[in-house]
């Protein structure tokens, strides 16, 4: 069921996931779902909207752009696990994913990536096409921006911006924000099997068991729930 969020919820949601630790171009745009006449036109709409007040300009810092796309998908339905509707259909985790995209509904990390990728297509000296933003919105979305099977995908929101981090696409600001380091083990995938379609698969699951492991030993921060407002 869809339910119309604020941005600002969307945005709280994303946050809590993150505190829990939760959750480059290819050849392969032939596999991106075919964007409705309204995805189309909101991508164009907000890429002229970003121009418009410079905020394309080389000068002027991505996250301002990043903001003000958040802002205008303000009332945008929220709607959760559309990057599982494959499996749900009968797809299969280890075949190459699918590259859902959409601007007309989102849920916590879709939002995120969405922005960033209208902030830098809008940035890009080209007319805004949907293939641009999709090749954004995959660059983000995959470890090492390599769309493979449904482990590929950056499913922890740590991972997501450590990985990303590390490429040069975000930056992580929870060392400058003063955020504190967390070592509890992630675990929320495995231990909730049943709420995951691909992990029915038992290679997929162990793969995830894998991942989940490693990522033990890699340094996080987060924000401390009462300390949000001053950030």
């Amino acid at each position: 069921m869809n339910t119309p969020l604020s941005r600002r919820e969307l945005l709280r949601r994303t946050a809590a996931a993150a505190l829990g630790g939760l959750v480059l171009p290819a050849p392969v745009l032939a596999e991106i779902q075919n964007a409705d006449n309204q995805d189309r036109a909101r991508l164009r709409e907000w890429v002229q909207k970003l121009r418009a007040a410079r905020l394309h300009a080389p000068a002027t810092p991505l996250g301002r752009g990043v903001a003000r796309t958040g802002e205008l998908a303000l009332g945008t339905l929220y709607e959760a696990y559309t990057l599982e509707a494959y499996l749900k259909a009968g797809g299969s985790p280890a075949r190459t994913e699918p590259l859902t995209l959409s601007l007309t509904r989102f849920d916590c990390v879709s939002l995120v990536e969405a922005c960033v990728a209208v902030a830098r297509v809008a940035r890009a000296q080209q007319s805004a096409s949907w293939e641009a933003f999709g090749r954004e919105m995959e660059r983000m979305r995959y470890r090492e921006g390599k769309r493979e099977g449904y482990t590929s995908r950056l499913h922890y929101f740590s991972e997501w911006i450590s990985d990303n981090a590390r490429r040069g696409l975000v930056r992580d600001l929870g060392p400058e924000l003063g955020g504190v380091e967390d070592r509890r083990p992630l675990r929320f995938m495995t231990e909730h099997r049943d709420s995951y379609p691909a992990l029915r698969d038992d290679q997929t699951f162990r793969a995830i068991a894998a991942l989940e492991r490693k990522l033990d030993d890699a340094p996080r921060r987060v924000i401390p729930t009462t300390r949000i407002p001053e950030v």
